[in-house]
């Protein structure tokens, strides 16, 4: 842990840390636009450059690594003026896009120049170097003009894409990124391009002329996607998400996500949504409150008794899995979750990157309670035998299941959680209007095992409750009251119940989660348990 000092501060930092990484830990600013922390050192634009004691000459802040006693001036006045000019090199042939720029509210030109530069140009705008402007690149809109050449796009689809589609090509200052013969970005992480880049230069194409960034609202929450359950920012305007950005977790999805999981938010304010309850009456569907569908499936439940199945949904957070699990012991019926064998591919890759086979972010939480217990395909027998007389659903999976069509046509009664219309629900008895993850608290469990929050962005749309509260309010009217009434409520009744989650509150998950002991190691302590 050697220890230096920068701008006067001693700092003590691990062995290995560069000066700029140390001093934005420390709330030290110093500009910079090619480093990024998940991709090499690269140390072209210069603009990080600072002054080190004992050393003839100005050193890059994200190339330098720290050494024992090492002094540092970031503002000294040789260090303040070549970043200065460092900046004003690459703002020389940099179009005045600012008022119609897509950046504009996140672009680190505007924000170094005002902190930074706030100097008169020396190049008239009619003398700038012409580049081409708005390429279509598929997900990706190219304005090569605005470009720094920072090299952080290439470098992304080197190390962490491995596809290579963007290039330097011309030379001096025609130099610009481009496609070979401008062919579009075909890979499922091309969002991340416009991520990375510092300015207005790559741009999404979903995004583009939307919404200015500012009147926008970023909530903590995790993607749904997959198993992999990549950590995000969702972006809503007054109750209307307009998109989704990854959230940067060292431990999950540094600082990606894939393009699929970026298109979730086009699910959650459509007209297709389930907003309202409604029972199956003599001819056609009925629409009632929640609670006087609550009322029928309580009812449907006291008189079935055992002879009733429940089938989870790895859709749900482990709040919503955990009062779904009460439910079915106080009634003593059937339970498992597994519909589609999730179980098998929760840790499948289905590319190198992110992306996993197992669509759901919390079977590995369903697991972890016990909910895979008697056996789909034995629910499925029971149903066909006639021996289920009700059967709850928390997700609509198994409605869309073909091979179980039949079987769940000689169940008398069948009530469903669902978040979206389909004509799979009319295969119900009762349809349950439930949030969708962007609309509810609570927590999923990764394939890692790494137990991480999601916060509600906007709110459900008509009657649609959470579902752990469906399926508590259906435990009250049997006389067998969960005592809650918040999701960390019920995550503390979770963390009894569960050992591995036994040291865990919303408070030790943090923003980043909480790793539990990997699924090889737990294995055989729940042997050793059982």
């Amino acid at each position: 842990m050697p220890k230096f000092t920068i701008d006067g501060k001693e700092i003590e930092v691990p062995a290995g840390t560069n000066v700029l990484q140390a001093a934005l830990a420390h709330g030290i600013h110093i500009q910079h636009f090619c480093w990024h922390p998940d991709l090499p050192v690269d140390g072209n634009c210069r603009t990080c450059m600072i002054e080190v004691e004992k050393m003839p000459k100005l050193q890059i802040a994200c190339n330098t690594v720290i050494s024992e006693g090492m002094i540092v001036h970031t503002r000294s006045p040789k260090a303040v003026e070549a970043q200065r000019t460092a900046l004003e090199f690459l703002l020389v042939n940099h179009p005045i896009d600012c008022p119609v720029c897509d950046q504009a509210g996140e672009c680190y030109l505007q924000d170094n120049y005002m902190r930074y530069g706030l100097y008169g140009s020396k190049v008239e705008v009619e003398d700038k170097v012409r580049k081409r402007k708005v390429v279509d690149l598929g997900p990706i809109m190219l304005d090569a003009e605005r470009c720094v050449l920072c090299s952080r796009c290439l470098r992304f689809e080197r190390e962490v894409t491995g596809t290579n589609s963007l290039e330097f090509v011309n030379r001096g200052d025609h130099v610009s990124i481009a496609t070979f013969e401008s062919r579009p970005i075909a890979h499922d992480y091309a969002g991340n391009l416009a991520d990375v880049c510092p300015v207005g230069a790559l741009l999404s194409h979903d995004f583009r002329f939307k919404m200015r960034v500012w009147f926008l609202k970023a909530h903590e929450s995790v993607c749904p996607g997959c198993s992999t359950g990549c950590n995000v920012f969702v972006d809503e305007r007054d109750g209307e998400v307009e998109r989704l950005r990854p959230r940067r977790n060292p431990g999950v999805n540094k600082s990606w996500m894939c393009d699929p999981g970026r298109a979730l938010y086009k699910q959650i304010g459509v007209t297709s949504r389930v907003s309202g309850a409604r029972v199956r009456g003599a001819a056609s569907w009925e629409g009632v409150s929640v609670e006087a569908a609550l009322d029928r499936v309580a009812s449907a439940l006291k008189d079935a008794g055992a002879a009733s199945a429940f089938l989870g949904s790895p859709q749900g957070t482990n709040e919503d899995v955990f009062a779904f699990k009460a439910l079915a012991e106080a009634v003593g019926g059937k339970l498992d979750f597994r519909v589609g064998d999730p179980q098998l591919k929760v840790r499948e890759q289905i590319d190198q990157v992110l992306q996993r086979a197992d669509r759901n972010p919390n079977t590995q939480g369903c697991l972890d309670q016990g909910v895979g217990r008697d056996g789909v395909a034995a629910i499925l027998a029971a149903c066909r035998a006639g021996s289920v007389r009700a059967l709850v659903l928390q997700g609509p999976e198994m409605l869309r299941t073909p091979e179980a069509v039949d079987s769940i046509a000689k169940v008398p009664f069948v009530a469903v959680m669902a978040t979206h219309e389909g004509p799979e629900l009319d295969r119900a008895t009762v349809v349950l209007p439930a949030a969708l993850w962007a609309e509810a608290e609570g927590t999923f469990t990764n394939y890692q095992r790494r137990v991480q929050r999601l916060k509600a962005a906007v709110a459900a749309p008509g009657d649609a409750r959470p579902r752990w509260q469906l399926a508590a309010f259906v435990l009250t009217r049997l006389g067998r009251s969960l005592g809650v009434a918040t999701p960390r409520e019920v995550f503390g009744l979770l963390a009894k119940a569960t050992p591995d989650y036994a040291s865990l509150d919303y408070r030790t998950i943090g923003t980043l989660g909480q790793a539990l002991p990997s699924p090889e190691a737990a294995a055989p302590a729940a042997e050793a348990r059982a």
